[in-house]
């Protein structure tokens, strides 16, 4: 009897040992020791699609741009702009960027709109002063925009737009997909994890001390240039890129934990830093000295209206409910000419409250 007995543990403690051991085996690794470094320097670390799609966007928002010079009439390249989303007849000043095989069209979500935007800017681009009804360009300083019927300055519309609807949206895809890897797979991990930092757009050495000069070729890009522009007041450039750093080395370090950290703490402060933007161009086309000025207005108007876009493309865990998204929508998307000429801008101190609320700011 003892000796059955003797013989059952033994048999028992040989299956346990083999049930720990395939346990070990599918599931997470042991955490090994890893270090943050100063800079995004990580040896494997490549971003160059989410690079050169950034870049794409800026070069087209720059050809756009050319319209607003002087008071004269500038006139654009419909081919020109349509290539340029599509990447086709070699359209960018970067060979690099022809050559790569990747386009803002297929990546962009609402590509449609945001190309639709781009169009727009040659359709007003007529020479005729714009009037509530009419597109046209509206004098801004010694230059001039061009804005549809309602006031709509459609190049700030696409450049914002596609700010939210490539970079931010992929950005969001990417790092909720992130979260979902097992900590063993850090290739998979990490390739969503540099993808995703590339639609930040900032040098590997980023210093949020630094003002890079316009002429800097490794300068901070669209989102990259908004942590400085509007995003110093909630430190979302420390914060974003010092979570880039310690969440890559996670992965590294098999540490899912602190991974999965970073990701959220990256998407809640990017998104607030959305928000950050949106409310400054919602409250200056109130301000006295912006009162009449109707370039002034519509730009900001135009350019919150793009921020605002972006929101639809936050995170599911988001502070902003699906009501007030659709409260911000549907100002933004009034007549401009109705908005400002509000008494006490009812609508645009509306959507003021709405971010402040949401986002603590």
């Amino acid at each position: 009897m003892h000796k059955k007995i003797i013989l059952s543990l033994a048999t028992a403690t040989i299956l346990f040992g083999a049930c720990k051991k395939e346990i070990d085996v599918i599931g997470d690794p042991a955490i090994r020791a890893y270090s943050v470094p100063a800079t995004y320097s990580f040896g494997n670390a490549n971003y160059t699609k989410s690079a050169q799609l950034v870049k794409m966007a800026v070069e087209l928002d720059t050809y756009l741009k050319t319209a607003n010079a002087g008071s004269a009439m500038v006139a654009l390249d419909q081919s020109k702009i349509n290539n340029m989303f599509n990447n086709t007849g070699n359209p960018f000043t970067d060979a690099t960027l022809n050559a790569s095989g990747i386009n803002i069209y297929s990546v962009s979500s609402d590509a449609a709109l945001y190309k639709a935007y781009a169009d727009s800017v040659v359709i007003y681009n007529n020479g005729n002063s714009a009037t509530q009804g009419t597109g046209g360009f509206v004098p801004r300083g010694t230059n001039k925009i061009i804005v549809g019927p309602t006031g709509i300055e459609y190049g700030q519309a696409y450049t914002k737009g596609t700010m939210g609807g490539l970079c931010f949206n992929e950005a969001v895809r990417l790092l909720t997909l992130v979260k979902l890897i097992p900590a063993s797979d850090t290739t998979a991990a990490q390739a969503a994890w540099d993808e995703a930092f590339g639609y930040l757009s900032v040098p590997a050495n980023y210093d949020t001390s630094v003002t890079y000069a316009s002429t800097d070729v490794n300068r901070p890009l669209l989102w990259g240039g908004y942590l400085a522009e509007r995003g110093k007041s909630i430190q979302a450039g420390g914060v974003i890129f010092n979570a880039f750093l310690k969440g890559r080395a996670a992965i590294g370090g098999y540490d899912k934990t602190v991974r999965n950290q970073q990701a959220d703490i990256i998407l809640e402060k990017w998104e607030q830093l959305a928000a950050a933007a949106a409310l400054a161009y919602v409250t200056s086309p109130t301000a006295s000295s912006a009162v009449g000025n109707l370039g002034t207005q519509f730009h900001a108007l135009s350019e919150g209206l793009g921020f605002i876009a972006a929101f639809k493309y936050r995170p599911a865990n988001s502070k902003l409910t699906a009501a007030n998204y659709e409260s911000l929508k549907a100002i933004l998307n009034k007549d401009f000419y109705v908005l400002v000429n509000q008494a006490g801008f009812t609508d645009l101190v509306a959507a003021q409250n709405i971010l402040k609320n949401s986002y603590g700011l």
